[in-house]
């Protein structure tokens, strides 16, 4: 079986809860100290199997590596990681879920390679808000309700406001956000926007 690790949590003696996304389940399993804990590291993919044992968590076992070219670009894994920590505390409560997760990992571990990892991530998430059915599609501040002018706030889960409605506003151009939604594609956007918009995510899937 397949799958990533989206979060490792240390246990007693060491011992380590793992959680890890696959096609159809996000499965928390347990791994005992003094086993190789060395390829276990948050975002990576893995092959594993799962050890059943009646009443207890089921066991982790028999743990593969499948690299990926990302892995030697430090500032890249450390992008992926924190889209981990955010993806699992949005799946924290599920246990069987749609193969879009897993697909939407996998594939974007490879683009991740070769692509700015900020402007990745926000790609992922707009994905991710489509398929869930919150991508934002109003012309009305989510708010007041009042008809959005040319520059608007920008707020957790890529939700258009009023910038006077916000404290703080992240304040961009709503054409750009329009484009972005449509195409999915950060091509368009300048490395300033980018980092803006990862910021957005960053307050949470």
């Amino acid at each position: 079986m397949q799958g990533f690790i989206i979060k490792i949590t240390k246990s007693i003696k060491e011992d380590l809860f793992v959680r890890i996304l696959t096609h159809k389940h996000y499965y928390e399993l347990y791994r005992f100290y003094g086993t190789r804990h060395n390829i276990l590291y948050t975002g990576r993919k893995i092959d594993f199997e799962i050890e059943y044992n009646g009443i207890h968590i089921p066991k982790l076992r028999n743990i593969m590596h499948i690299a990926r070219e990302y892995e030697l670009q430090l500032n890249k894994v450390y992008v992926w990681q924190q889209f981990c920590i955010l993806l699992d505390k949005h799946l924290h409560e599920t246990k069987d879920i749609e193969s879009f997760y897993f697909e939407l990992m996998d594939k974007y571990s490879y683009i991740i390679n070769k692509q700015n990892a900020k402007r990745a991530i926000c790609s992922m998430y707009v994905h991710l808000l489509e398929f869930e059915g919150r991508l934002y599609h109003n012309n009305k501040c989510f708010i007041c309700g009042e008809t959005l002018l040319d520059t608007i706030a920008i707020t957790r889960g890529f939700l258009f406001a009023c910038p006077s409605c916000v404290v703080s506003p992240t304040i961009i151009d709503k054409k750009i956000m329009i484009n972005f939604f449509e195409t999915k594609s950060s091509i368009n956007l300048d490395d300033l926007i980018c980092n803006t918009l990862y910021d957005v995510v960053l307050q949470g899937l």
